[in-house]
């Protein structure tokens, strides 16, 4: 790969050319820093530190931007394309003061010292990557460079503004459908989206399993119906999607570690 090196320590690299095995740059030591990749052909493997990561652009081009905080080896595991076209982009943290990027997206937490995102990157940054590709000039590489860089945290951000959107109205269909037996594959239906992607995309953002969410939703919604509306424990069950009066008091006794009958209105209790 071609790196151009500029002051500050940043530099833009492009790789664009017939590869056929790993290369020669296996071994070395990537320093802390702020990396974006965009794979626009072919497929690489590598390893950073302890965290393997798989980039295949065969079908369609692939990004991944990833943040170090101390140094880390890095290990080639495949090489393939003919071509075999890449741009990397990679800066210090400081520089991130210095552009002034605003809010990073969220990053996903990985092996050691290490965050980092993949996506299928946007038209619009797509471009960008091919049009560093294919500009020489020293200067104008900097510049696009630092485009592409920016591109890709606006192509991230609008992407967690999507999945927010999307992770409210998965909670909203989820509140109003627990009287039925509704599933994850359901509520992953209802959001036109594939369940396992949506399972992923939903334990990113909530920070919990969709299955665990709908399951504590179903729960919560039970207790409630019991202790505040008064509701019958068989009512409660039906009212909230289960099954069976039982399956709901296991339920119950699982998740709070007593019986429905525990959470009746007080004076019921007592009178009993």
């Amino acid at each position: 790969m071609g790196v151009e090196r500029f002051p500050g320590n940043f530099r833009v690299g492009v790789l664009n050319q017939r590869v056929d095995g790993v290369m020669a740059e296996d071994g070395k030591l990537a320093e802390p820093k702020v990396s974006l990749l965009c794979l626009l052909s072919g497929r690489q493997k590598f390893q950073l530190g302890a965290q393997e990561f798989a980039m295949d652009a065969t079908q369609s081009p692939t990004a991944l931007l990833f943040q170090t905080d101390a140094a880390l080896p890095v290990r080639f595991l495949e090489n393939q394309g003919n071509p075999l076209i890449k741009t990397a982009v990679s800066m210090s943290s400081d520089w991130m003061q210095v552009i002034g990027v605003g809010r990073m997206p969220s990053l996903i937490s990985g092996a050691g010292p290490l965050a980092y995102r993949a996506w299928k990157p946007g038209a619009a940054l797509v471009a960008l990557a091919r049009e560093l590709v294919e500009n020489e000039a020293k200067i104008t590489r900097m510049a696009l460079g630092l485009d592409l860089f920016n591109g890709a945290l606006d192509d991230l951000r609008r992407r967690a503004d999507d999945h927010a959107v999307l992770m409210q109205h998965a909670k909203h269909y989820i509140s109003q459908n627990l009287h039925r037996q509704i599933s994850s594959k359901d509520v992953a239906a209802a959001c036109g989206v594939g369940l396992r992607t949506f399972q992923r995309l939903f334990s990113q953002y909530e920070g919990v399993g969709l299955g665990s969410y709908l399951r504590a939703e179903r729960t919560n919604a039970g207790r409630d119906a019991i202790e505040r509306l008064g509701l019958s424990i068989s009512e409660a069950a039906y009212r909230v999607g289960y099954s069976s009066p039982e399956n709901f008091a296991t339920a119950i006794k699982k998740a709070f570690g007593v019986a429905p009958s525990h959470f009746r209105q007080r004076d019921e209790r007592i009178g009993e």
